[in-house]
């Protein structure tokens, strides 16, 4: 790879997932299997969690992508032979912020990114995509009825939802909040059509692609964030409350929730290199994050499974 995918090691599992995300799509397994398992297992902390390199801090950011990375690389095996649950658990049990701490009720239900770290939507997103890479049921040992009352604090007069209460709507936040309400069956308990007003309003007419924000510019990466979450938003719509909680119909496919064919030729036309790689928009470099995400929203103007874009892997 060339040196504008270089980084700091406190990535290094964030990058085994973004790159075997991208390859394991490509190539259906990810070269040196064993090696990447072992790298990872080297992570895992005893007090829990995932750190971005052997011996650093447990992140919820790393976590996941270290069960993620788990999962694409050797399947449910890998994480029964790598991952923790219990003491993962535990690590869950301590990022969740109580009400009586961290500016009082406004941020009770919510989850640090780390211990004694900052706390925004990303975490409970990250929190409950763990769960259920692991098969654990977060109601049993979390506070969900906290975590759903924090996420609708979180949406705006926009529609969206930001990274805190009162922030600007966001499209990677409004996804992460509205992943966190359907993975466990609350999509419900907050307003879909504002929140589909606003998301469909960021697919720009002359680009093809969608912004983050409104009178924003057009960024790669939001062709997964805003899809994915249009296509989860079609889902919660078009199904009835009982319906929504059942998530055993591995065959549901996103409809026509934006214009596919113009957000295919963003991506491919504008954001693609040839020399490889994906890019934010024209005229910048390519990195990690911006094609693995470029590549997911590809993924979606091809039908996707609405249980796949929940957690961003693949045959979950």
């Amino acid at each position: 790879l060339g040196v504008e995918y270089d980084g700091k090691s406190g990535h290094l599992t964030a990058k085994a997932f973004v790159a075997s995300e991208g390859l394991a799509s490509l190539l259906k397994r990810a070269p040196r299997k064993q090696a990447c398992l072992d790298f990872i297992e080297s992570c895992q902390n005893p007090s829990g969690g995932f750190g971005g390199g052997p011996q650093q801090l447990s992140h919820i950011a790393t976590t996941y992508a270290s069960v993620a990375a788990l999962f694409i690389v050797g399947g449910k095996d890998a994480l029964r032979e790598v991952a923790n649950r219990e003491k993962t658990k535990v690590f869950l049990q301590r990022l969740q912020v109580q009400q009586s701490e961290y500016g009082g009720s406004e941020y009770g239900g919510s989850f640090r990114v780390h211990i004694g770290g900052e706390v925004d939507m990303r975490a409970c997103y990250l929190a409950m995509a763990v769960c259920r890479f692991l098969e654990l049921n977060p109601a049993e040992f979390l506070d969900l009825s906290s975590m759903v009352e924090y996420i609708k604090r979180c949406q705006t007069y926009e529609g969206g939802f930001g990274g805190e209460p009162g922030n600007e709507a966001h499209g990677g936040y409004s996804y992460c909040g509205f992943a966190a309400l359907a993975l466990v069956g609350m999509e419900d308990q907050v307003d879909l059509f504002q929140l589909l007003d606003w998301a469909s309003s960021r697919q720009q007419t002359y680009e093809g692609g969608f912004n983050g924000r409104t009178n924003k510019l057009t960024d790669s990466c939001y062709s997964f964030w805003q899809g994915a979450l249009l296509c989860l938003l079609e889902r919660s719509l078009s199904k009835g409350k009982e319906e929504r909680k059942e998530e055993n119909s591995s065959d549901e496919k996103c409809g026509n929730p934006f214009k596919k064919d113009a957000l295919r030729n963003w991506i491919l036309v504008c954001c693609q290199l040839v020399e490889g790689g994906f890019r934010d928009k024209p005229g910048v470099r390519p990195d990690y994050y911006h094609t693995c995400y470029a590549l997911s929203g590809l993924y979606l103007t091809h039908n996707a499974n609405v249980n796949v874009l929940l957690c961003n892997v693949r045959n979950l």
